[in-house]
This record gives C-alpha cells, sequence and structure tokens, in this order.
C-alpha cells in the first residue's frame, strides 16, 4: 500500500457527528482482540535502552538534539525496524518519518500512533522516545498475534518536538497541522546562535523527503501518544497509566533589547544602554507576575552580545514561556509581560521588540478518543492532565486526538534522572495496542 491524497471532509464525514460525547457502549465479542492483545514487555525495555545509547555524552541519560549525529542514528535504526515489518516507510520535508500497516479497509484514513525520538539537551530515556517505541511494539505484537485493524495504522517520528536545538519546537507537527509551512520549519534558528537551521541539518543528514507534509495530504482517523507523565498524580494515586483528559495553556515569547555598545571598563556607569540590565530586570519581573497570577513562567534562552571581555552588552534577546490553567489567565499574564518588558527597557533607556512565537490556549482532548484509553486503562488507570506541550496538541486541531500517561518516578522529566519502571512502561504500550483497537471498533459503529 502506498500513501494516498484523502480530503479532509473524508475524516469529517466519518467523525463529526461525535463530538461532544464522552461515554461509548461498545458490545463486543468474547474473541474480541482487545481482550487478548498483549505485548512483549522484554522487547520494548530492551529498545528503551538500546535507543538510549543513540546520545552525545550525557551520564545516565540522554542528549539526543534534533537532526544532529545520534538523531540520524535512531532514525535510520528505526527505518530498519518499522521496513522489517512490512511497513510502507516514508520520510517528508521537515523529517518526520512515517510506517504505514495496511488495514482490512484501506480507504479508510490510517490510526496514528505517534510521538519524537529528539530529547532536550541533558534529557532522559523516556520523554519522547517512549512514544514511538510503544507504537513500533504494538506494530509487532499486532502482527505476531495476527491482529489485523479495518483502518490502516501508521506509527510516527515527528521532527523536533522538544526545540531544543532549533526554535520553535513542535517543528514538523505544526506543519501537518496548517499551524506553520516548510519553509518556516526549514528555517527553525539554532538556540545557541550558531548558524545552522532545521533544514540544513536534516539535508545533512539526508533526512529531508518527499513524504506527506500535512494533513490535507495525508490525512488520519485519530491520533494517539503514550508519554511519560512528568508529573506525580499517577503516583499519587498508585496507578501505572492514565488517560490525558487536557492540558493547562502555555505560550512562548522571544524579546529582543537594544542598547548601545561601550567598553566596559572605561564608560561612566551613569548613562549606560546595557541591554543585559534591561534583561535581567524584565526576567525577574515575570517570575514575580507568575507568582502573582498563580501561573508559571520560565525563562528557556538567553543570548546577548557583542561577544567580549570589556564589551557592554548592546543586544540581549530572552526567550521566555508562560503558563496557566486559565485561558483569559494566560492571555492576562501574556498582556502584563508585554507592559513589562517597556517598562524595562524604559528604565534602563533601550529599545525593544516582542514577539510571540506559540501559542497554546489551555483545552482538552477528543473526548471519543479519550474514551478509547480510559477504557482500555480500566481499572489500571485514572485521568490526568499534561503540564506541558506534545505533538497531540496539533494533531487535535486536524483530528481526533489522546493520550495515555506513564507514571514517572517523582515526577522528574528533562533530566538524566527521568525514570519509568518497566512494568509501567509495558502498560503504557499495551493500554496504546488497546486504544487503537478500541478506536477502530468504534469507526466500525459509526459507519
Amino acid at each position: 500500500m502506498h500513501f494516498t491524497v484523502r480530503s479532509r471532509a473524508a475524516v469529517t464525514t466519518v467523525l463529526s457527528s461525535s463530538l461532544g460525547k464522552r461515554h461509548l457502549s461498545m458490545s463486543r465479542a468474547r474473541t474480541s482482540p482487545i481482550t487478548t492483545f498483549s505485548i512483549n514487555g522484554d522487547r520494548l525495555w530492551n529498545d528503551i535502552h538500546h535507543t538510549a545509547q543513540f546520545s552525545a555524552p550525557s551520564p545516565g541519560g540522554v542528549t539526543r538534539l534534533c537532526a544532529d549525529d545520534n538523531d540520524k542514528k535512531v532514525r535510520d535504526w528505526f527505518r530498519d525496524q518499522v521496513l522489517a515489518l512490512g511497513a510502507d516507510y516514508k520520510v517528508n520535508a521537515t523529517g518526520t518519518q512515517f510506517a504505514l500497516i495496511q488495514g482490512t479497509d484501506n480507504t479508510i484514513p490510517p490510526i496514528a500512533m505517534g510521538s519524537h525520538f529528539d530529547t532536550v539537551a541533558t534529557g532522559g530515556k523516556f520523554d519522547g522516545p517512549l512514544g514511538v517505541l510503544c507504537a513500533l511494539e504494538v506494530l509487532r505484537s499486532f502482527r505476531e498475534q495476527n491482529i489485523k485493524t479495518r483502518a490502516p495504522l501508521v506509527a510516527i517520528n515527528w521532527t523536533n518536538e522538544e526545540g531544543a536545538r532549533f526554535f520553535p519546537p513542535l517543528g514538523s507537527s505544526q506543519v501537518y497541522a496548517g499551524q506553520s509551512t516548510i519553509t518556516a520549519a526549514h528555517a527553525s534558528y539554532s538556540n545557541d546562535g550558531s548558524p545552522e537551521t532545521m533544514g540544513s541539518e536534516l539535508e545533512r543528514i539526508g533526512y529531508v523527503g518527499s513524504g506527506p507534509n500535512t494533513f490535507e495530504e495525508f490525512p488520519i482517523s485519530a491520533h494517539f501518544e503514550v508519554h511519560v507523565e512528568q508529573q506525580s498524580s499517577l503516583e499519587r494515586a498508585d496507578k501505572p497509566v492514565g488517560w490525558v483528559e487536557g492540558w493547562e495553556g502555555m505560550t512562548w515569547y522571544e524579546v529582543v533589547f537594544h542598547g548601545a555598545d561601550g567598553h566596559a571598563n572605561t564608560a561612566a556607569m551613569h548613562g549606560r544602554k546595557d541591554s543585559v540590565q534591561g534583561a535581567a530586570k524584565f526576567m525577574t519581573s515575570i517570575e514575580t507576575l507568575a507568582h502573582d497570577m498563580h501561573g508559571r513562567s520560565t525563562v528557556t534562552a538567553i543570548e546577548s552580545g557583542p561577544v567580549g571581555a570589556c564589551n557592554i552588552q548592546s543586544r540581549t534577546k530572552v526567550v521566555f514561556c508562560l503558563m496557566h490553567a486559565d485561558a483569559e489567565g494566560l492571555l492576562e499574564m501574556g498582556r502584563r509581560a508585554e507592559a513589562l518588558a517597556k517598562t524595562a527597557a524604559s528604565i534602563h533607556g533601550l529599545g525593544h521588540a516582542m514577539s510571540r512565537t506559540l501559542h497554546l490556549l489551555p483545552g482538552d482532548f477528543t473526548p471519543e478518543a479519550v474514551d478509547c484509553v480510559a477504557r482500555a486503562c480500566g481499572e489500571k488507570g485514572v485521568g490526568a492532565r499534561t503540564l506541558t506541550g506534545h505533538d497531540s496538541l496539533e494533531t487535535l486541531l486536524v483530528a481526533p486526538t489522546a493520550m495515555v500517561f506513564v507514571r514517572s518516578k517523582d515526577g522528574v522529566s528533562h533530566s538524566a534522572k527521568e525514570w519509568s519502571d518497566k512494568d509501567d512502561c509495558a502498560e503504557g504500550a499495551l493500554v496504546l495496542g488497546k486504544s487503537v483497537l478500541n478506536f477502530d471498533e468504534y469507526l466500525l459503529r459509526r459507519k
């Protein structure tokens, strides 16, 4: 089977009347694969640790940034695994890998299982990679158990979810959802100020392909993603897995303060236009803002220049994010942050420019897809909400989407200390497979 072009209407016709329902009543035959499906937890665990070797030096953890040499190695490994399963394999222009397995009715848009292999600079073995590896394990186990879905299945490795090397994050899934373009994604700049872009580095490692780039080119019926929880609600509930009901709002900004060059030693203190001083005042003020408004804020990158031993810094760029559980609270935090940047610039005689680079209001995942995950979890799971962004927040804009959470030890993530137990990871893969089967059955009943 090869990727075919289907219209958004083909998906909407099947699913549009379902929105707003939370619970589904579905009778199943006793021999349903949903009740008999199993996964190989040892194989999944081995894959988690095997792929962790594709990393820059990172004691106990993983440092695998988008389009670096280790990202190429793990992509090549994933390609080999899915080709061994007989998948129709393609790479698109933003480097995303698609592994398509035929269903019994290939007129139905595929059900997707997706996440990402890229990590942050000091990451762990689980955040991102677990979702791709669980998808791979589901495909393997379905094949071994001769489980055939009506809808095709596609396992996806999305590019640059983390935004750790190139900004902004959610690089390829934004393009897929129509929120960005291939040109803009290729132009994503290096956070360290180096001249490389995401596009140039994907080209270097051989991962600019001709596969489908957008939902219009390659519609999906749904998107399911396994991810470590990154907080402690499952741990507190003593549950290995959970269904993700929704997410907290988050917005990324960058603000550039412009001052004047000068000698660090000889220029008088009075009258300086030191951009670092304005940036410092602004950074402390947004931390106070977050406390005052019961939200959160984090400065994620700082860049200043000219670089040297005796230079007043005439340009400083600050990248930061704001988070809030309430939509109006998030928007108000943004308005106040803009005012704080203006005040900080004025105090130090600086110019400034502020832009919003990524904006995700709080919301809920698709009820029907969430229900499929909740029923797959059963008594082993509990509902939760995510406090950060995922590729699933982009796919939700075009297709029913839900997430599976796997318990995280102490809620630690983006750290070598990140940990999820072997049995919990296996439970996550099992829930993913059952969620896909539930949704495949749901599509049959909708039709």
